[in-house]
Order: C-alpha cells, then structure tokens, then sequence
C-alpha cells in the first residue's frame, strides 16, 4: 500500500519571512553573518567533500555555520 506524508487542515499557514530584514545591524546574529560570510575562511570544508560527480550536493557551509542569510 502506498504511503503518503500526514496533512492537516488544521496546520497554520505559512508566510514569508525575509530572514534578512529580520536581522537587525549590531545584533548578534547581524555579527554572526558577518563573520561567517566574510572573515571566515571556509575553503577547508570544501577539501572534505568528495560529491563533484556523483552523490547528492551537500549544504553550503556557511548556510549550516550562520542563519542562513547574509551575502553567500
């Protein structure tokens, strides 16, 4: 039998959060993404990945260090 993921019409709604706009300059997080995205020398993970031509492509480290926002 097939089997499908679980839905609820109950659920919230979604709605789109600009991650960016939500960052506010002088907070941790605005420091954070700084950092990450532009003191950070991140070329060491990229030694590690082995995926060019086969396997599924990993998340960008910078994505899984910082918020996820930022100039990357």
């Amino acid at each position: 039998m097939a089997r499908y993921k679980h839905y609820d019409y109950r659920q919230s709604k979604l709605l789109p959060v600009s991650f960016e706009e939500q960052i506010l300059p002088g907070s941790f997080e605005h420091s954070l993404c700084y950092l990450v995205d532009l003191e950070l020398d991140l070329r060491v993970f990229e030694e590690r990945y082995s995926n060019d031509e086969e396997g599924a492509p990993a998340y960008d480290p910078a994505i899984l260090l910082n918020l996820g926002v930022g100039q990357t």
